[in-house]
């Protein structure tokens, strides 16, 4: 059966207004870039771009650096060695990535092409512009004027969830962007069937990108309508994409609905709904205009969008709210909002649609400029919104943070002797990625097992030193690998230590 309700194709907005857009659009990319990292930090920023080196290198996953005095490393406990962004499968030799490989894939790519200082960049900075120009698009798809259609862009944009993962590698954003890419698709396939094609490819990516946008695929049917040629297409050009991820799985964790975070199903449980419905409402509300929570209400009231387009957008937004609020972390801060990020293009999309019924009260030669007032009022109610809230929350210092752990990595090279030992933390995705030391993890072991492994390096001559965050000291000198430790060097808040003696 073909579409009911097919979409009549926009009327094209000024070349001004176009024209305007895609300068502030630009001008929005340079503040993006002007705060944007790059570097292996943090658990994800390690995982991502770990994978990401290993791809561009032919490889799925790495190799865990155990000393050799240590013994075989099947007699070891794989975790003690394993950096940030890593997990040792039991029944896996070598170490594979615990993050989904479709942003490596895209860090890769990028990175083969221009370079591991631009190509992350460009994937960074990239999906976020190409998510606010998606965004608009697709507004505009959904009979939105082009004023309204750019206002819910810049929503979007200036969220400072959105800020904070658009400008570190997270796979927030750029699962966000494709999502949109697949919406989009999906709406235009009801005019000309081969985007249904592209449709099933944006999907594919989406998932490869982020797993969980799989439940956005009820609302892509939704959309393609029961027209089977078209859902043919989309599962035709979405199944390479499938085949990978089930190989990619399968040959890294033993099963190809598996993944790198170990039993999943664990972290799930609608015992976590009721509180992560509130933290999701109540940071909705104060880092959104608050008003688009209660818009898309508005929308069922105008016959024209009694379609299946508004169908498809409850799907959207309800399936990504319900999986994350049963996930354990989703409330424990302001930014696991990120998680849910790729429902808010459907939270802003269908808020639009309620303003504009609600604007269809009006005379008609006065909505044009009622349409563009409340863009204007929108836009800037965003814009404020953000400006405090991302100052507040400290948003731009992710730059600073994160090249923390690239300086102490570069320190380690220089200050600690190459075939050193190195207990860490939080700091051992980054010197994985920039060193070749091996590590041991402090937080995974106790007194009696250091001991054992210090008398092994002792016999070799190998060095022990530590990279530590002062945060982590007191525990990780004293409780767990306890001895005589030099400070051989500070950069910021983490330093850089070598043993000297073994405790009385």
């Amino acid at each position: 059966m073909s579409n009911p309700n097919p979409s009549a194709h926009p009327a094209p907005a000024p070349r001004w207004f176009v024209a305007g857009a895609l300068f502030a659009l630009a001008a929005f990319g340079v503040f993006l870039a002007t705060h944007t990292t790059t570097v292996a930090g943090g658990s994800d920023s390690s995982g991502y771009l770990n994978s990401a080196r290993l791809l561009a290198a032919g490889h799925l996953q790495g190799e865990l650096r155990v000393p050799a005095e240590f013994g075989p490393q099947s007699e070891l406990n794989r975790a003690l060695f394993a950096p940030h962004g890593f997990f040792p499968y039991p029944d896996n030799p070598a170490l594979p990535p615990t993050y989904p490989v479709g942003l490596p894939l895209h860090f890769a790519a990028a990175g083969l092409i221009v370079g591991w200082h631009l190509g992350p960049l460009f994937v960074e900075i990239g999906a976020a512009l190409a998510a606010l120009w998606l965004c608009y698009l697709t507004a505009r798809e959904l009979g939105v004027g082009p004023a309204l259609a750019a206002s819910g862009a810049v929503v979007l944009g200036v969220c400072p969830v959105f800020i904070i993962s658009s400008i570190q590698p997270l796979s927030d954003t750029l699962a966000t962007t494709w999502a949109l890419a697949a919406v989009l698709t999906a709406l235009r396939a009801s005019r000309h069937r081969a985007w249904a094609a592209v449709c099933g490819t944006a999907f594919a990516v989406a998932v490869l990108v982020r797993p969980t946008n799989a439940v956005v695929l009820p609302a892509l049917v939704v959309l393609l309508g029961l027209d089977w040629r078209r859902l043919g297409l989309a599962a035709l050009t979405g199944a390479p994409g499938a085949l990978w991820l089930g190989y990619y799985n399968h040959t890294l964790y033993g099963g190809a609905l598996k993944s790198g975070y170990g039993d999943w199903r664990a972290a799930f449980d609608t015992v976590y709904v009721p509180p992560t419905l509130l933290h999701f409402a109540y940071w909705l509300a104060l880092l959104l205009p608050a008003a688009l929570l209660v818009l898309p209400l508005a929308a069922p009231f105008l016959r024209e969008f009694r379609n299946r387009t508004l169908v498809a957008l409850a799907l959207w937004f309800g399936a990504v709210i319900t999986l994350y609020a049963c996930y354990n972390v989703s409330r424990e801060v302001w930014w696991c909002l990120r998680f849910i990020l790729p429902a808010l293009p459907a939270l802003i999309l269908a808020a639009l649609l309620g303003i504009e019924v609600l604007l269809h009260r009006f005379p008609a030669p006065q909505r044009p400029v009622l349409l563009v007032a409340v863009a204007l009022f929108l836009s800037l109610w965003a814009v404020a919104g953000s400006a405090y809230w991302t100052k507040k929350l400290g948003v731009l210092y992710v730059k600073g943070y994160e090249q923390v752990y690239a300086d102490a990595a570069h320190a380690a090279r220089r200050l600690l002797p190459p075939d050193s030992l190195i207990i860490c933390f939080h700091t051992g995705g980054s010197l994985y990625a920039y060193t070749d030391f091996p590590i041991l993890r402090w937080d995974q072991i106790d007194p009696v097992q250091f001991a054992r492994f210090t008398a092994l390096t002792a016999r070799s001559d190998r060095p022990v030193c530590a990279v530590l965050f002062d945060s982590e000291e007191k525990e990780a000198l004293r409780e767990r690998c306890p001895g005589e430790w030099t400070r051989l060097g500070t950069v910021k808040n983490v330093g850089l230590w070598r043993r000297t003696a073994a405790a009385p």
